[in-house]
């Protein structure tokens, strides 16, 4: 199985990969490590594939006198030339399960090219789902996790593989209410009803398309630092291939 970590910048995909793939390995399995963002300094585990021996986003600004950002969509570009490489690691990696960490700047892989036909490449070799994180502070209320089941929800139509969503640095989010929130959708949605304004309605609106779609409507809790979650994580990955499970 291969999941493919994605998520915005800061919400700590690097970190929640190495803490994901001990998880694993403690558990008996086989892991293979793949780094796929060409701007890091540095990673906590050891990459079986590594971009950044074929381009690094200091490189590109360096050689191409790009800035930070055109850099980085050029390194998308040649993300996309580099994608027979890239599938002819993944295809030679012997391992339960490959975790591929993605480029901070999640937009650029998603929304460009480059994304897509990599994550797509993949799913052919094997089964793969797409892992959307984000983290307290981008679910600093009701609203903003119903935004982030939207966002789950344009990965999953972006990349065509199925998409769980967890909200990673669980240990910082101390508002209970919210956090009660984060794993209930009916208290979720109980908390908003009970909201005024076009924004409540708003997200109403928004919880009923996402009810179709149970993959995103369902999130859970984790975090790479204290361990929490890594149970509810491998439970949620592998719910996303049963055609007759219900994640919601």
């Amino acid at each position: 199985m291969i999941a493919v970590m994605l998520g915005p910048a800061g919400c700590g995909k690097t970190t929640l990969t190495a803490a994901f793939g001990s998880y694993l390995e403690q558990m008996g399995q086989e892991v293979a490590y793949v780094n796929l963002d060409p701007g890091c300094e540095e990673l906590p585990y050891e990459p079986d594939f590594d971009i950044r021996a074929y381009f690094t986003v200091s490189r590109i600004m360096r050689e191409e006198r790009l800035g930070p950002n055109g850099a980085m969509i050029r390194a998308s570009e040649l993300m996309e030339q580099h994608l027979p490489v890239i599938l002819e690691a993944v295809k030679g990696l012997e391992a339960d399960y490959v975790l591929v960490d993605t480029p901070g700047q999640m937009e650029i892989f998603v929304l460009k090219p480059a994304g897509p036909k990599v994550v797509g490449a993949l799913a052919s070799v094997r089964p793969t789902v797409a892992v959307f994180m984000m983290d307290p502070t981008t679910a600093d209320s009701f609203a903003s996790l119903v935004v982030a089941k939207l966002l789950a929800l344009s990965v999953q139509l972006r990349l065509e593989v199925p998409t769980v969503l967890v909200l990673n640095k669980a240990d910082l989010l101390a508002d209970g209410a919210l956090s009660e929130a984060v794993e209930d959708p009916c208290a979720l949605r109980e908390h908003i009803e009970k909201e005024p304004g076009l924004t409540a309605e708003l997200a109403l609106t928004c919880l009923e398309a996402l009810e179709a779609f149970s993959q995103v409507a369902r999130l859970v809790k984790v975090s790479a630092k204290t361990g929490e979650g890594m149970d509810a994580l491998f439970d949620l990955v592998h719910e996303a291939f049963c055609t007759c499970g219900d994640l919601s």
